[in-house]
């Protein structure tokens, strides 16, 4: 049982691992993509084209993130899982193969339909597969979000370093994708097991349960803003180095890697913890810390100073997103799947405003719009943590 404990886990891990790499490969070449395909100069609705290329993705999660729920129930989560690894396996592998904006975004978006299958219905699995145990295995679970950005960020800035070509990174970071579908093939018996313990995914009139209740739409509110505070880390933070501090292209690729590292160790420490302290006290403590970083962050002229904080920024911002999703759980009256469907939607809505909004700033210059794009929702982030309650179970007649 153990073992077959730990392959799940790791299958899962290795998912969202790829999910990840495919993801951030695009950040770390996000600055010669654009001048290869001339997003930088292309504009839509006042949104430069490299602000729409860093989004697709998100747009696409967005788009099948709910409905994610409804094919879970109708066919099953590890039929969803298989059908989503593969389609944001093929779909980053064919950006490479882009000749023009246009095909990119097309290609990346479509991706973002894989992701928005995968996501959900892998963490609900997760959650409901070790229960109790859940703040230490989203932990490990989102864990895959860090080490697969930082191998994402590798992949895209050595190939690019070794062959001066954005296209090579994405024939290999997709690769990571073969080996999760073999082991969800072959994981049918757990999955079945993990769809039997509390929980399911659907959605429809158990979602508008949850979002009436008061206590849990506090919850949506927070998984928003935290989301939205902390998207450009991965959208961005390479191309800030690269632009606003001309750093090099495999420079500002280690340097994100490194920040989704520290992310990783957070989530990994601080999800463990949320097991024996209470998560909506642990949640306003990052929240704090966040704001402060952030503040020294984006107000240091020291590149040295910038460096250690960016790595601090990681640990705490992405140390909240376990602890807020065991929080969910126990918030949802055991209702896991329809829990973790609403929060992961919200913020897969951040995301999109997220990577967008600053596209909208860039006349204040690359550093200053992700300023103001991550210190607002931060702030707002910090005032929504003081609301946050540790309810274990949440009536849905609740308004």
């Amino acid at each position: 049982m153990a073992r077959e404990s730990a392959f799940f886990l790791t299958i899962m891990f290795v998912g969202y691992l790829a999910f990840t790499a495919d993801r951030t490969v695009l950040s770390a070449v996000l600055k010669p993509i654009s001048t290869a395909l001339g997003a930088s100069s292309y504009y839509f609705f006042g949104i430069a084209g490299t602000a729409w290329l860093a989004s697709a993705q998100f747009i696409g999660v967005l788009a099948f993130v709910l409905l994610s729920g409804h094919l879970s129930d109708r066919y099953g989560q590890r039929r969803v899982i298989l059908v989503g690894v593969a389609v944001f396996t093929a779909f980053t592998w064919l950006i490479g193969f882009s000749n023009s904006l246009a095909e990119a975004f097309v290609f990346r978006l479509v991706s973002g339909f894989g992701e928005g299958l995968f996501w959900p219905a892998a963490m609900s699995a997760v959650a409901n597969y070790f229960g109790r145990s859940k703040g230490l295995a989203l932990g490990i679970f989102y864990a895959g979000f860090d080490v697969g950005g930082a191998s994402g960020n590798a992949i895209g800035s050595a190939t690019f370093a070794l062959t001066s070509d954005w296209r090579t990174a994405f024939l290999f970071a997709p690769l990571v994708g073969i080996p999760v579908l073999a082991g969800v093939f072959v994981s049918k018996r757990t999955f079945g097991a993990a769809a039997s313990k509390t929980g399911s995914l659907s959605l429809g009139k158990e979602a508008l349960g949850l979002v009436k209740a008061r206590k849990f739409s506090v919850i949506l509110a927070f998984a928003f803003l935290a989301t939205w505070a902390s998207v450009w880390q991965v959208a961005y933070l390479p191309y800030y180095y690269a632009t606003s501090l001309g750093a090099s292209i495999p420079t500002a690729g280690l340097i994100g890697a490194g920040v989704l590292v520290s992310g990783m160790v957070g989530k990994l420490l601080v999800g463990r913890a949320s097991d024996f302290i209470r998560r909506d006290r642990l949640l306003l403590l990052l929240s704090i810390a966040v704001v402060v970083i952030y503040g020294v962050f984006f107000s240091t002229s020291s590149f040295a100073v910038g460096v250690v904080t960016a790595l601090a920024m990681g640990f705490f911002s992405s140390a909240i997103f376990p602890v807020m999703q065991a929080l969910a759980s126990d918030s949802a009256g055991g209702r896991t799947g329809g829990a973790l469907g609403m929060t992961t939607t919200f913020q897969s809505l951040a995301a999109v405003v997220g990577t967008l909004l600053p596209g909208s700033l860039l006349s204040l210059g690359v550093g200053r719009a992700l300023a103001v794009d991550a210190m607002i929702p931060a702030f707002l982030m910090m005032v929504a943590a003081l609301f946050l309650g540790e309810p274990r179970r949440i009536s849905f007649d609740e308004s």
